[in-house]
């Protein structure tokens, strides 16, 4: 989200179409959410645990990282999902408040 956010700022400050920046935005951030499952994926397709908790997957946003916070590690990484699927819905919501709307 960080990466496409001055561009948006850009965009809506700026009175531009925000549609094809909030697009992009969408699309990294959700290719990096596909990102981040490969090791759950791994693990659900029966590669052993010790391959899938390697330092190696920390590549996969931090993945084992996150979980070596004990019992609650997965709880961390699914407030954060909230929190971004909440603030990107916001906006969304936002940007088509934004638009101009035709009369009755």
């Amino acid at each position: 989200m960080a990466v496409q956010a001055p561009r948006l700022k850009q965009a809506w400050t700026q009175g531009k179409d925000v549609a094809p920046t909030v697009l992009r935005w969408l699309a990294v951030s959700w290719s990096l959410g596909v990102w981040a499952i490969v090791p759950s994926l791994l693990r659900y397709a029966g590669v052993p645990e010790g391959f899938c908790n390697g330092r190696w997957m920390n590549l996969f946003l931090l993945h084992p990282l996150i979980n070596q916070f004990g019992p609650h590690g997965t709880i961390i990484g699914a407030v954060v999902f909230v929190i971004g699927f909440t603030f990107q819905y916001a906006l969304i919501l936002a940007a088509i408040a934004r638009l101009p709307h035709k009369g009755a």
